[in-house]
């Protein structure tokens, strides 16, 4: 479109799939995500939060659309608005401790009020993650090579921002 249009900044989004029992979404939404770093003015809508275990399409509509629309008002419209949920940055390790950066982190919680879920270490889900100013820190014994956020086709991750926006799938590398 760019290109057809003449417009070599015209803004693209997209949503990401939404959580359903497909075995092989978690890796697809990480890879949507990864896509907003290669691609110039563009944006992501998550919608795990949204999914239906047996439907690809969940029917909810209007939320999906708010959620575009957020990305639209920022980057479009100018406006001062948070647009997306936490999306992460990078995951250090110190002290036996992983500590996991976001962008878009203004008063991390859970979607619920209960513990965070869906963190795991090196494959193995953990109940240690906690929110400790607008980072996530998991409690390690050793250093592990790398963390997963919402690693499963329907994924019931709970972290969102101080917009009730949810996290993004994600799978990071620990340095």
């Amino acid at each position: 479109y760019r290109h057809n249009w003449s417009l070599p900044n015209l803004p693209f989004y997209w949503v990401q799939l939404s959580s359903t029992e497909r075995p092989h979404w978690p890796a697809f939404r990480d890879e949507q995500r990864k896509l907003m770093e290669l691609i110039p003015n563009s944006g992501m809508a998550v919608t795990t939060d949204y999914g239906l275990r047996n439907d690809v399409h969940p029917p909810n509509k209007k939320i999906v659309g708010e959620r575009l629309a957020l990305l639209a008002l920022r980057d479009i419209y100018q406006q001062k608005i948070i647009a997306a949920g936490p999306l992460p940055l990078a995951a250090t390790y110190k002290r036996n401790k992983v500590i996991v950066h976001f962008k878009y982190a203004d008063e991390l919680k859970t979607s619920d009020g209960n513990t965070l879920r869906e963190f795991s270490i090196d494959g193995v889900l953990t109940t240690t993650a906690i929110i400790k100013k607008n980072k996530v820190i998991i409690d390690v014994d050793n250093k592990p090579k790398g963390i997963w956020y919402g690693w499963k086709p329907f994924s019931e991750g709970n972290l969102v921002n101080k917009a009730g926006l949810p996290a993004s799938t994600f799978y990071l590398n620990i340095d």
